[in-house]
């Protein structure tokens, strides 16, 4: 009896350490090797806590298993959608399956997220931090994090939160005065706050998770609301008789935001965060056509004045906009041997952050270096793309990637179709479309391929697919990739838009402007 109860008091011991260290409770639908890999991982150095800032450069590891995984399921990969929102930068990230089911992968981190995995069309949402170690054990839509933020992921899961409703946005635009949306949309946003305080005091979450869950909150909000304003002029010109869309929108509609901190950094942490920094630095709060009044030099003190005179102090969402606005600036200008060191010189003086003005120095470091044509790597993804172009080596490529649930790939396809037609079977340059058998049907793929005349296209698997998002650094579509005629990459984030003036900067022998006459 004595060795019995022994046994079982080691047993809860050992569960009791394991919830305690963040791993793997026991669990006899996983094998045991797995169960040790797993547990060795949560234990890993790297999964402890260091003492650090907010900011901080490091890589945040990610590793899990997919309970009754089959190698024959049709999948061996999934993705992580991951980006730099300092810089606007994508790093989306391949999560390889192994054959028994466990995955890990590393991301580049300048500070904590919440992001999630999507495997096999299953989103898992997941907190994590650089230099920490994170895992979570899938079993089909439910998982169990592991690692030293385990609490934080179990507690953030358990909060859910309610989003306002997209389906009927457009009819709100037509229909709802812009101060009666407003209106509802805060009451609603006071009722989802209320909702979320009260479930977590019944769940007792830390006050980090608190703060996590308010924020979620308050950006999805403030992005439904800024998301009103975004199509208003588009739907006035389809039904310019509608007497809700000829009202101006109110002076102070976007006085909502001072509800939010926008000096605070946890904002970042929200996957929420990089829908909203889009939408206000496009938003009147942010009048960045004040920067191209001046085409030799963009004035940044200009903008600070006209942002100080509705808002009482800056703030660092105001400064990442600022540093994103040149970034987009460094892309314009980048073959016209433009130096920016007067924009530089006023961002610097006026952005706080110490870690935001050194990712600005980063990027404007790698400005000045140019757009240099680069080999592929030796890997299985620059595999799948060589295979791809090999048979138009020798001729200048834009390679497009798209999807059929895309509206803008296929208005982009649409739109060069007149171009293709005319320089068709032509020496000099080509396009090569791409995508994948997930995203876009057969029957549509067939049809749609042969209506806009696309010779030279691939669908692809969708583990492919999402390797070359990793290659080539992309997590939206349409993207647009440049190839020399030597198979280089010349530029992976090629403006299509502008092929002509594009191919005369890149390749001004080969296509001086008289070619396109």
């Amino acid at each position: 009896m004595k060795y019995l109860l022994s046994i079982a008091l080691a047993l809860i011991v050992l569960f009791a350490k394991a919830q305690t260290t963040g791993q793997s409770k026991l669990d006899a639908s996983i094998p045991v090797p797995i169960q040790k890999w797993l547990n060795e991982k949560a234990a890993l150095k790297g999964a402890r806590p260091k003492h650090k800032g907010f900011f901080t450069s490091d890589s945040i590891k990610i590793f899990g298993y997919i309970k009754g995984y089959d190698k024959n399921a049709g999948y061996a990969s999934g993705i992580i959608y991951h980006s730099n929102q300092l810089t606007n930068e994508d790093f989306p990230t391949t999560v390889r399956i192994n054959k028994d089911g466990t995955f890990e992968c590393s991301l580049p981190g300048v500070h904590p997220i919440v992001s999630s995995i999507i495997i096999n069309n299953d989103r898992i949402h997941f907190y994590a931090e650089p230099g920490i170690t994170t895992g979570v054990i899938l079993d089909g839509k439910s998982a169990e994090y592991l690692g030293v933020l385990k609490s934080v992921n179990d507690q953030f899961a358990a909060i859910q939160l309610p989003n306002p409703d997209y389906d009927k946005l457009e009819n709100y635009q037509k229909t709802q005065k812009p101060e009666d949306f407003k209106q509802e949309q805060l009451r609603n946003w006071e009722t989802a706050s209320r909702k979320a305080d009260s479930a977590m005091k019944v769940m007792q979450t830390t006050e980090r998770v608190r703060k996590m869950v308010k924020n979620q909150v308050d950006l999805m909000y403030a992005v439904y609301l800024l998301d009103y304003e975004v199509s208003r002029d588009y739907y006035q010109k389809q039904d310019p008789q509608n007497e809700v869309l000829k009202l101006p929108m109110p002076e102070n509609y976007c006085d909502f935001l001072t509800r939010i901190n926008l000096n605070d950094r946890t904002l970042l942490v929200s996957d929420r965060f990089s829908t909203f920094i889009n939408r206000f630095e496009y938003s009147p709060v942010f009048d960045r056509m004040i920067l191209y009044r001046n085409q030799k030099v963009r004035n940044y003190n200009a903008l600070d004045s006209a942002y100080l005179s509705k808002n009482k102090t800056s703030n660092l969402v105001y400064d990442i906009a600022k540093v994103r606005s040149l970034l987009s600036i460094f892309k314009f200008s980048q073959y016209k041997e433009q130096r920016l060191d007067g924009e530089i010189a006023m961002l610097s003086k006026s952005i706080k952050d110490h870690f935001v003005l050194r990712e600005m120095d980063r990027m404007y470091e790698k400005y000045k270096l140019g757009k240099v044509a680069y080999d592929l790597p030796n890997t299985a993804a620059a595999g799948v793309f060589k295979k791809i172009i090999s048979p138009l080596k020798g001729k200048v490529l834009i390679v497009d990637f798209w999807a059929e649930w895309c509206s803008p790939c296929r208005a982009g396809i649409e739109s060069s179709l007149e171009l293709r037609k005319k320089y068709k079977d032509n020496p000099d340059f080509d396009y090569v479309f791409v995508t994948d058998s997930e995203s876009t049907g057969e029957a549509f793929y067939e049809d749609f391929t042969k209506k806009n005349l696309m010779t030279n296209t691939h669908r692809i698997t969708a583990d492919e697919y999402l390797a070359l998002r990793e290659l080539f650094k992309f997590n939206g579509i349409p993207r647009y990739v440049l190839v020399d005629a030597e198979g280089k990459i010349q530029d992976d984030n090629f403006a299509s838009y502008n092929l002509k003036s594009e191919f005369q900067k890149y390749f001004p022998e080969k296509f001086p402007s008289s070619y396109w006459k």
